[in-house]
């Protein structure tokens, strides 16, 4: 009850501080009422539809959400509907009103949805008497659509490695769920609502209205990034396991069509950029820090950590265990989650005295915590002298990996694709956003996986053409993709996307908008104008920093614009 309260009394301080404006929320306003009319002098609903826009309460991802509506509403002739909270932020809704003069506030907690969530409740109770075992989760279905993957994943989020029973934790989240159905439908049948934004088809929020939204027709922008943005857009359902930064095919295509001097420099420049840590990312920037140790060779690795150099090391590359093991992809993993992967790995390695297995810790995995996990102390209790683990403190640097490594096994880590690039197999249990290209060992079944594990000493080494395809596709799942350059707030590293405030993010968007060079904001409102109008462009690249790729949509460079127009049906 005390806790109950406390909660009561936050969210009302919360609400009280913001009916007042703070400076970076009076400069943003402001900002916005000058540069949004100067872009775009005539602004209306030309289709009588909206773009309907997700709720995120991390400050980063609204700001980045905001403009691009705005972006968006211009080019398709609609009108932003932005969600909010009724009570949360009075603060955030005085701002976003400042992207657009028609722009429509929805409160998803207000009166008119309450009736919604008692019978949610109902409903959620209704499901969770149904389901007996953490497979029957993963087997939930709702009007026809999967949704078993996002039930089971927004259960391990709230601080859990895996499910081994179904109990309370089930039911709060099947509430959560029916409560978001509630709410899309109720929208979807008092607003015609053209297009979406949505800054993850993961979580709750993201994966519900994503799902149901190209179910009813809908177009789904997926958003990623901030202030360098990557762009997809979903019309079917199979759309949505479309990892966003996996290549599509067409552009694959084209890549392994053009002569090897044209990208492949650019690759190998990426990663050695990469493993020397020169590129801005939290994991890169762990698993590679320049004052851990770089070891040259087999033998000196398993020297130093008393293994057997006469036998092949095989790393296994653990993940950040509640990190959405399911909802990224519309295929199923061979395992329960990543820790039931985790787990079968370790006893099948435990049983393979011929190979030294290497369990390494996912570098970001203290952003994860779990309640139900010590690997420090699981790994105490490991006896097999032929199997190490290294947690993410050891004295390891990850560039060790490309001298040491006989093969990976991961679930999706990139690690799988970067040591591709070397020549390294990787066994994948599951799929993956580097999985189809040939260059990667897919078992379709457990059993056929641990057959791989068993024979892993004799897997040999990655063609040519499959290095070639490694590092064509990690190019640009991890450099290309992420190229378009956005410049409505300044460059935030990961720690600041969690901690700053919601007045300092505004703040230097208002400063933003107030300093940049107008010329650059025209052309990025151009560029992504071409891209929303164009039916056939479901992926953006900036094809003026990659011009050798614009025949991959049959796009021509427009010369007045200087922007990428697609000629595409």
């Amino acid at each position: 009850m005390r806790g109950l309260l406390w909660k009561v009394l936050g969210r009302l301080s919360h609400y009280l501080r913001s009916l007042s404006c703070g400076p970076g929320e009076s400069a943003l306003v402001a900002a916005n009422r000058a540069f949004w009319p100067s872009q775009f002098p005539e602004r209306g609903t030309r289709s009588g539809r909206f773009v309907l826009v997700e709720f995120q309460a991390n400050p980063v991802i609204d700001l980045y959400n905001a403009s691009f509506a705005a972006i968006t509403a211009q080019a398709r002739g609609e009108t932003p509907l932005f969600l909010a909270r009724y009570f949360h932020d009075r603060a955030r809704v005085r701002v976003l009103r400042s992207y657009h003069p028609a722009a429509k506030i929805v409160f998803t907690n207000g009166p008119g949805f309450w009736a919604g969530r008692v019978a949610a409740l109902f409903r959620a109770w209704s499901a969770y008497r149904r389901i007996r075992s953490p497979a029957e989760i993963l087997d939930f279905q709702v009007d026809g659509i999967r949704f078993g993957d996002l039930i089971y994943d927004n259960i391990l989020i709230k601080g859990y490695a895996t499910i081994r029973r179904v109990d309370y934790r089930c039911l709060m989240v099947l509430y959560a769920f029916f409560a978001e159905r509630h709410v899309l439908r109720r929208i979807l049948k008092r607003h015609p609502v053209g297009s979406a934004i949505l800054s993850h088809t993961i979580g709750l929020m993201g994966g519900v209205f994503s799902r149901y939204l190209v179910q009813r027709g809908v177009e789904v922008i997926n958003r990623v990034g901030a202030d360098e943005i990557l762009l997809v857009k979903y019309r079917k359902l199979a759309d949505i396991g479309f990892y966003p930064a996996k290549p599509e095919p067409r552009y694959f295509e084209r890549m392994m069509s053009l002569p090897d001097h044209v990208v492949m420099p650019l690759a190998e420049r990426y990663i050695d950029q990469r493993h020397s840590q020169g590129i801005k990312h939290i994991a890169v920037e762990r698993a590679f820090k320049r004052d851990s140790r770089i070891f040259s060779s087999p033998r000196e690795f398993c020297e130093q950590y008393g293994l057997d150099p006469a036998k092949p090391v095989v790393f296994v590359m653990l993940h950040a265990f509640n990190d959405h093991p399911h909802s990224h992809f519309n295929r199923r993993m061979l395992y329960q989650d990543y820790y039931d992967w985790f787990e079968k790995t370790l006893a099948v390695a435990c049983r393979q005295p011929g190979v030294n297995w290497v369990f390494k810790e996912h570098p970001v995995a203290d952003y994860y915590p779990t309640k139900d996990a010590d690997l420090d102390a699981m790994f105490r209790d490991v006896r097999e002298p032929h199997v190490l683990w290294l947690n993410r403190r050891a004295d390891f640097n990850a560039f060790s990996i490309r001298n040491v490594a006989h093969a990976i096994l991961t679930c999706l880590g990139t690690a799988g694709m970067e040591y591709a690039c070397f020549g390294i197999p990787c066994v994948l249990a599951g799929e993956s956003p580097f999985s189809g290209f040939g260059f990667t060992d897919e078992p379709a079944t457990v059993a056929d996986y641990e057959r791989r594990l068993e024979t892993i000493a004799s897997m040999p080494r990655l063609t040519p053409d499959q290095v070639k395809r490694a590092k064509l596709v990690m190019y640009f799942e991890l450099e290309m993709c992420n190229a378009l350059h956005y410049p409505f707030c300044r460059y935030y590293n990961f720690d600041e996307v969690l901690a700053v405030s919601a007045d300092s993010v505004r703040r230097d968007g208002a400063r933003a908008l107030e300093t940049t060079d107008p010329a650059e904001f025209r052309h990025i409102i151009a560029v992504l104008t071409d891209f929303l109008r164009t039916p056939g462009w479901i992926q953006s690249l900036n094809f003026e920093k990659y011009p050798f790729m614009a025949d991959a949509l049959g796009a021509r460079m427009s010369a007045s614009a200087g922007v990428a127009r697609c000629d595409v049906d």
